[in-house]
């Protein structure tokens, strides 16, 4: 099975008689197998901001950077993918709900491969989707074409 669908059923399970569940609620060991997909982090409402508290190692293995700490508007992501996380972001917060996606990859020869993403919310303070947890699926993916994939930056 799919991360994004393991951690899926894990978040929609804990959330008990749909009871927002909190980043501090989150069971490590009952999804140890995808840890090293995960992203967590912020959502800022005013102005909107997303900042990444923790990248996974497989994600960052996959982005050739750990861009723990840092907000998506520091990143440049725009070469390779196809999905605007802002936009997914914006959707995440401002619905309170949860997406499930495919991120196209462009590699620079031309090639393309895709991967499925999914952002969960959690809460935060009295914000239902003021955290959120995440998970981007590699599994499958060609690592053979990874050295032609362009990595994540950090905005200049």
């Amino acid at each position: 099975m799919r991360a994004t669908r393991q951690l899926f059923e894990y978040w929609h399970s804990a959330q008990a008689g749909g009871r927002a569940l909190r980043r501090a609620e989150i069971d490590p060991t009952a999804i140890k197998s995808v840890l090293p997909f995960v992203i967590l982090g912020d959502i800022e409402a005013a102005p909107f901001r997303v900042h990444f508290r923790l990248v996974g190692t497989s994600v960052v293995e996959f982005s050739q950077m750990d861009f723990s700490g840092k907000y998506l508007d520091e990143l440049n992501y725009t070469a390779r993918d196809s999905v605007d996380w802002a936009d997914c972001y914006r959707h995440v917060h401002g619905r309170r709900e949860a997406i499930i996606g495919n991120n196209e990859i462009r590699f620079q020869d031309g090639k393309v491969a895709l991967y499925e993403f999914a952002i969960l919310p959690l809460l935060r303070g009295d914000d239902p989707a003021g955290s959120f947890i995440a998970c981007e699926a590699y599994e499958g993916f060609d690592r053979l074409v990874a050295p032609d994939l362009q990595p994540v930056t950090q905005r200049d």
